[in-house]
Parts: structure tokens; sequence; C-alpha cells
């Protein structure tokens, strides 16, 4: 069982997220304050222009503090006066005074080198710009400035900035429903933070937020080893404690251990009872008690905490996704066989969620197409400039040589000699211009290569936002197909007409799917290999989910080691491999068997998995290009063509490689390897 998506639940929090963006360590305070140095009459002149920031005459008491600042001599409370005079038009949301806040707070730090101002730099640039990106729904433009920003972060040497832009990321991540990419950069975060020493404030609820991620990618022990880690942390608000229970209790709700899901749903509760300041994250509670009752069976209390969550007026005013809990309220429906409000609800979900989400579809396809095109011209240009002038550097050398030899073999006289040295400096001088514009446009080109690989992350994460928001109304459309294949089966035309929807939108389903996994493998490194397991449960498995595609009279054959290794890989991608080699074997076999058998050679540390069928086989000059995207032998068989090339990119990812065994002439016969590490226990 899946937990429901919790993308709503932390819509709401999300600003909340945002509201200490900068790590500290230990020690300092967070926030731009003065130093301890500052003197009595500037901090008192400081926390009354803090105080009076939302005043019409905030701007002109922060120019005061800046000037009383200078003559002091005291630069960073100086920096502290343009961020509260920042501040003043951040919360009226002017976008123009904001942008010029921003521009003149960095302009001043890069002025003061001496005096480290790294902290106010970076600051307005995330918690106020960024931030105020966020807050208008312009999810695109803080992904690119918070890319930009994590360039010049890590450039400058500057970890706290560093661990701010990937928070960022990995919750605008979370709000697109982009759970890979949110937990990668949550997963950098922390290693940034831990490795520098950065005593953040929110690491117990960085690491919940890592568990949620996991869950979703269905990774229940990573989530597990993260929710153990928060706990271990010390608390320093009752949230923390809330979001750390709510980790925890979506993690045994995953698990069907409802007992101790109970228990600390109930922890939660208290926490809200003790702490009025929690009323704000009413929906976060809301929806933990939702997956509770619903995964437990309970769906009439999920109707009423739903309801309650609908009339919540906190709740509405938080910018809670009042659609997604439509969506949840078709689901309880249908859980109590009450079709006619369950339907109802679905269509006013799509309604809501097209509604919603379409404008910025087209608006973002608009702006990356605009940004990929230019950027392929500009590369295009860049690299027909630079072929020219190696031609040219090339005619001018072969010039140099010829007027050499002439001067060698002619031996014709001094004033000749004279003559021709001329026109040799003169051809050298051409070298010379010709190399120095050669170097320049070598530095052009680096340049748009760099620019051509912005381009392509950028092309990578708006086909997985496109791919995810096109996923929400496609599940939608796949679960009325089956609501009209269920209320029409005995209307053969209608319900052929139920199952014909249900089928291809089913199709193009899988196709998002694999065109969204593409594009992550494309992007990310190599993949961990953390998980521990014995070997034959896992291929035991994969032969059970493959047993129902098998044509009649076919078998499927596990041929495995009695030994059973426990070893240390990452068993969801050796899974995600195996299923698709033996769906792919069990599509094509017609006839025979297919067998699947595995050797683990402890000396070499590598694990060497075949699957075998007795199928047509694969010609010999295909066993390469059938690993090609939307390669298909079969033109008229079903599939999205990626299958084989999403497989070989997981084993380059984990370090190992995937080929056709070119001996093998019965049929086909797939050979995966993949390098392992010994357990603890088997060490």
């Amino acid at each position: 069982m899946r937990i429901p998506s919790f993308l709503t639940a932390f819509t709401v929090c999300i600003l909340f997220a945002f509201a200490h963006t900068f790590p500290v360590r230990a020690g300092e305070q967070a926030g731009p304050v003065p130093s301890p140095a500052a003197d009595s009459a500037l901090t008192a002149y400081y926390k009354i222009c803090r105080e009076h920031r939302a005043d019409t005459g905030a701007p002109a008491m922060c120019d005061t503090l800046f000037r009383r600042a200078g003559a002091a001599g005291n630069v960073r409370i100086q920096a502290v006066a343009l961020c509260i005079r920042l501040d003043h038009f951040y919360y009226k949301n002017d976008r123009e005074k904001i942008v010029e806040g921003v521009e003149r707070v960095q302009e001043f730090c890069r002025k003061h080198p001496k005096e480290d101002l790294r902290y106010f730099y970076y600051f307005v640039w995330s918690s106020r710009l960024i931030t105020y990106y966020i807050k208008q729904n312009q999810s695109n433009t803080a992904i690119y400035e918070t890319r930009k920003m994590l360039s010049e972060a890590e450039a400058d040497d500057y970890p706290e900035g560093v661990a701010s832009c990937y928070r960022m990321l990995a919750n605008l991540y979370l709000t697109q429903g982009a759970w890979r990419m949110a937990y990668d950069n949550f997963r950098r975060q922390i290693e940034v933070l831990e490795h520098n020493g950065i005593d953040d404030i929110n690491l117990p609820t960085q690491y919940a937020s890592l568990a949620q991620c996991a869950l979703e990618l269905d990774m229940p022990d990573s989530a597990f080893v993260a929710l153990r880690k928060a706990a271990s942390l010390p608390k320093r608000t009752t949230y923390q404690e809330f979001t750390v229970n709510k980790g925890f209790g979506l993690y045994h709700i995953r698990n069907k251990n409802f007992d101790e899901a109970k228990r600390y749903v109930d922890a939660a509760e208290e926490l809200f009872r003790s702490d009025p300041a929690l009323r704000f994250h009413t929906a976060g509670l809301r929806y933990l008690q939702t997956a509770y009752f619903k995964a437990s069976g309970q769906y009439d209390r999920a109707l009423e905490t739903i309801l309650a969550t609908q009339r919540d007026t906190v709740v509405r005013s938080s910018g809670f996704n009042n659609y997604s809990l439509i969506a949840d309220l078709g689901d309880v429906y249908w859980h109590l066989h009450e079709m006619g409000p369950a339907a109802a609800n679905y269509r006013e979900y799509i309604r809501l969620s097209d509604s919603v989400r379409n404008r910025e579809i087209r608006t973002a396809t608009d702006d990356f197409s605009g940004i990929l095109e230019i950027s392929r011209l500009h590369n295009e240009t860049k690299e027909l400039q630079y072929d020219l002038q190696r031609k040219r550097l090339r005619n001018t050398y072969l010039i140099i040589c010829l007027l050499a030899g002439v001067l060698v073999r002619g031996g014709v006289g001094y004033a000749r000699v004279v003559k021709l040295n001329r026109r040799l400096k003169a051809s050298e001088a051409t070298v010379l211009a010709q190399n120095e514009h050669l170097r320049i446009s070598g530095e052009e080109l680096l340049e748009a290569k760099e620019q051509a690989e912005q381009a392509s992350r950028m092309k990578t994460e708006f086909i997985q936002h496109i791919s995810h928001e096109v996923r929400t109304p496609l599940n939608s459309i796949v679960g009325f197909s089956q609501v009209l294949a269920s209320e029409f089966r005995d209307k053969p035309s209608t319900g052929e007409y139920a199952s014909i929807i249900e089928a291809n939108s089913a199709s193009l389903l899988r196709l998002f799917d694999d065109v969204l996994e593409v594009a992550y493998l494309d992007q990310t490194g190599d993949l961990p290999r953390n998980d521990v397991a014995a070997l034959n449960g896992v291929c035991n498995d994969c032969v059970e989910s493959t047993l129902p595609e098998l044509h009649p009279g076919v078998s499927l054959l596990d041929e495995l080691t009695p030994s059973d290794p426990v070893v240390r890989t990452n068993l969801k991608r050796i899974e995600q491999v195996l299923l698709r080699l033996l769906r792919n074997a069990a599509k094509f076999t017609f006839s025979g068997h297919i067998t699947l058998t595995y050797d683990c050679l402890m000396q070499e540390r590598l694990l060497r998995f075949t699957v075998t069928d007795t199928g047509p086989g694969i010609p010999a000059d295909l066993h390469e290009e059938v690993f090609g995207r939307f390669v298909k032998l079969d033109p008229f068989s079903q599939g999205t063509g990626l299958g084989l090339s999403i497989c070989r990119l997981i084993a380059a990812r984990l370090g190992g490689r995937l080929f056709v065994d070119r001996e093998y002439a019965s049929g086909c016969r797939m050979i995966f390897e993949v390098p392992f590490d010994l357990s603890e226990t088997s060490a």
C-alpha cells in the first residue's frame, strides 16, 4: 500500500520552511542582526527600525541607521540597515523594489570583502528574492534563481549558502511532487551541514522531510534511518517534535503497523493541544489523521476529518490546496460505495486542478522552449566560428612552412632573404592574431558549453515538471475509466469503450513514467548501494510478479544458489531491472521457458544475473541498437521502447553493465552485471 500524496500538506507549510533559510554554526544567531560589538545607541536604533519595518516611514528610518553606522565605521550594521529596508518592500510584495534592494545589499557586500558579509549577500538572495518568487507561485523562476545562487555559493566556498540552496530546491521539488529530486537535495543539504559542522536549528525537520520523500520513493528502510536520526537530535520547537511524530506515523501506516501508527497520531494530537502555536499547521495534522483512517479502513472517520479540514478557517487561510481534499473525498466516497458523490468529487478535482495548472504549464513550455532554441542556435554559431578559425590557422601554418622551404632551398641572395623575412614576420603576426582570436573563440565556446549544460538541466527539470503535471489528470482518467467499466459491465459496447480508455490512458501513463525515469537517470550520478538483503528473496519476488504475464504453455524458472548470499547493493534498482528483463522476455516468448539465474562472484565483488528465454532472439547486428531510446524491433508490439534503455542506464549508474549474450543462439540471453559490497553480517 502506498501512502497518498502529501504534496498538499507541504504546500501549506512551504513558506514556513523558508522563514529560517540559512543554517547557523553552533553559538551563532540566525537572521540579519548586528554583531555583539555594535555600540548600544546603534543597537537601540536598530531595534526600533526592526519593530517599525512595516510602517510607511521605515525606509527613511533605515537610511538614518545606515548613515549613523557609516559615521561609526560599523559596516555590519550598515548591511543590517539595508536588509531591514528591503524587508519593508518584501512584505508589501513590491517586486521592483525587492530586486533593487537585493542588488543594493549585494553591491554593498562586494565593496567590503574584508568584513566577510557573505551571510547578508546570500540571505537577501534566498530569503527575500527567491522566496518572493515562491510566494507568487513562480516555481520555475525560483528554481532557476536558486541554481544560480548555488553555483555562486559553491564558487565562493560558502557552505551555509550551499546548504540553503539545496534546502530550497528540495522544498520546491517537494511542492511539485518530484520526490526523487526532493530526496536528493535534502540529502545533499544534510551532507553539507554535517560535513562543515553547521548547527542548523531545523535539522530534525529536514531529516523528517527526507524520510517522507523516501516513503514516496518506496524506500522504507532509508525512511526509518532518517527518522531515527531526526528523533535523536534535540528538538527546539514543538513543530519539530510534531514533524518527527508525523514522519513515524506515516512510516508505520506504510508498513500497515496500525497500532504503532495510532500511538504517533495520538502524540501529534497531544502536541497540538499543548501548544496553540501549532494551529497554523493544522493541515499537516489533518493529513496524518486522514492517511491513518484511510489506511486502517476507518472511512467514516476519514470522511469526518476531511470535511472538518474543509471547514477550518485557519487551514483555508493558510493556502491549503482544497482541490486535493476533493480528490481525497472522492477516494473515501468510493470506498464507502457512494458512487455518485465519488464521481462528483473526482470531476470537481479534475476541473480545479486543470484550471490552476494549465496556464502555468503553457507559460513554462514557452519559456523553456525559447531558452532551449536560443541556446541551440548560439552553440551552433560558436561551433561554426571555431571550425573557421581552425581552418584559417591551418592555412597560415601551411604558408609559413612553404616560405621556410623556399628560404632553405633558394639561396638566392641577401635582398630576397630580407624580402622573404618581412613576409615571414607578417605571417607570424597573422598567426599570433589568429591564435589570440582562437583563444577568445575557445573561451566563448566554453561559455556556450556551460550554457548548453544549464539548458540541459533546465530541460530535464522541465520534462519532470510536465510529466508530473500530466500524471495527475491522467490518473483521474484511469480511475474514471475503471468506474465506467464497473458501472456498465452489463452493457458490452459501453464497457468496451471504457476498457479502451483505461488501456490507452494506462499506456500513456507508463510512457510518462518512463520519460521521467530517463530524465532522472540522465541527470543523476552514481546510484547508492546501501540496501542489505538476501538475493534469493528478491529473485523470487520478481518471478512471482512476472507469472501473470506469461503466454500459455510458457514456464518461468528461477535457478538460484542455495547459499542465498547477503550483500549490500541497491535492491530496488536491481529488482527494477530484473522485472523489466523478465517482462520483456515474457512478452516475446510464446513457447518453451524463461530462466532467471545469478552468480555471486565474491572475489570480484560482482553479481551476474542472466535472463534466458526461448523466444525469437535478437539479430546479431541489433545487439546494441536494441538498447537505444524508443527502439522497438516489432513496431506493432506494446510498450514505450524505453525499457531496455532504462535498464542499461541503471546498470551504468550502479557501476555495472547490461548486454546481450552473443554466444547464445536458442533465443535471447540478457546478462546484467552489478558490483556489490559485503554486508557487516557477511564480513
